[in-house]
């Protein structure tokens, strides 16, 4: 039995792995066809072919995406982390810190 839920696992894997594999080709070609379509009659630009497609989609990443394999990490992450970190104080520290950052946005904001 234990070899049996082995193989079903191996299995999942690589079908989910040919899966991804299939949906990264299939988004890089619809960024093509996009690009195709709309930026010469937009705005003049030449079309370009599947790997200049990769080429901007690799740098979108880059520069506006999260980058590649960053699961889990983001703004979400930092709050939870925050909490920890305040989880272990007395409540009159949690007051100050809470007044400090009241003074803080005061100041800056000027409400």
């Amino acid at each position: 039995m234990n070899s049996s839920f082995n193989t079903n696992r191996k299995g999942k894997k690589i079908f989910i792995g040919i899966a991804m594999l299939i949906l990264f080709f299939l988004v890089i070609g619809l960024l093509q066809f996009l690009w195709n379509k709309l930026m010469p009659e937009i705005f003049g630009l030449k079309t370009i072919d599947y790997w200049q497609a990769l080429g901007l989609f690799v740098l979108s990443k880059l520069l506006f995406g999260r980058g590649f394999g960053r699961p889990g990490g983001g703004f979400g992450r930092k709050m939870r982390q925050r909490e920890l970190d305040r989880s272990d104080l007395s409540e009159e520290e949690k007051e100050r810190l809470r007044e400090e950052w009241k003074r803080r946005f005061d100041s800056k904001c000027g409400f």
